[in-house]
């Protein structure tokens, strides 16, 4: 009892000579976490873009569509040679001779400017210019403007069913005799027949759900954008197939 009454008193006396570090250690405070700023950050500079974009899209269409549709088409077709020439890297032979021997040796072929001038083209002007009109103007008038399903579906069918195999994939070949310096009727032929091999199909399996994005879902002043993103993979099809057998420039 004696060491119990004396251990007491010196915890009292330590209690009462030190209260602060004794309770220091019985309320000692929990660090606060501050959370980083850099999402909230890119979330306002997000904004910001989508808004300034949004305006430019809505004050200068036409140029707008061209600017974007245009990069973006001769970007595909750009990378579409570049996978061409790594699947098919044998060009022209050309023979060299020196004084001794003559060796003949294998070139690669070139990028070919025409055919990207004909995607640059008919990427401006038809499906971004041509387009925002047909999309935002021309169908609207003609079927309706609503979002529901019954005006969405004849959008898509008008677009599937007329406009694609009668004007859309038409144009991409005529744009790609006038860079190359053949005839139109040369020109459809070939359209032709691969419509009747494999480019309708594709482009049906591919546009249709799409389109059904695009008139019921995305905004009219994006409308163009929206397909310009799909149709950069698109494009990149679409050059392969119309260079199956590209016929010689004319000099």
């Amino acid at each position: 009892n004696f060491c119990a009454h004396h251990m007491s008193a010196i915890g009292l006396i330590a209690l009462v000579a030190c209260p602060t570090r004794v309770e220091l250690h019985a309320h000692r405070p929990t660090p606060v976490r501050h959370r980083s700023r850099r999402p909230v950050a890119i979330a306002i500079q997000g904004d910001v873009v989508m808004s300034a974009a949004d305006t430019i899209l809505r004050r200068a269409p036409y140029a707008s569509a061209f600017a974007v549709v245009g990069v973006k088409a001769v970007l595909a077709d750009l990378l579409a040679q570049t996978r061409e020439r790594r699947l098919q890297p044998v060009g022209a032979r050309v023979v060299t001779c020196d004084d001794l021997s003559c060796e003949e040796i294998e070139v690669a072929a070139p990028y070919c400017a025409r055919r990207t001038l004909a995607f640059l083209l008919y990427g401006g002007i038809y499906q971004g210019c041509f387009q925002h009109w047909l999309f935002n103007r021309m169908l609207p008038a003609l079927v309706g403007e609503g979002s529901d399903l019954r005006t969405v579906l004849s959008k898509v069918a008008v677009d599937q069913l007329i406009l694609t195999p009668f004007l859309c994939l038409p144009a991409a070949y005529l744009f790609k005799a006038l860079a190359f310096g053949y005839g139109a009727r040369l020109a459809l032929r070939r359209y032709l027949a691969d419509a009747r091999r494999d480019l309708l199909a594709k482009y049906w399996a591919l546009w249709t759900p799409v389109q059904c994005l695009t008139f019921g879902v995305v905004p009219p002043q994006w409308r163009i954008a929206f397909v310009a993103a799909v149709s950069f993979f698109w494009l990149i099809v679409l050059s392969s197939i119309t260079a199956r057998s590209d016929p010689p420039p004319l000099d």
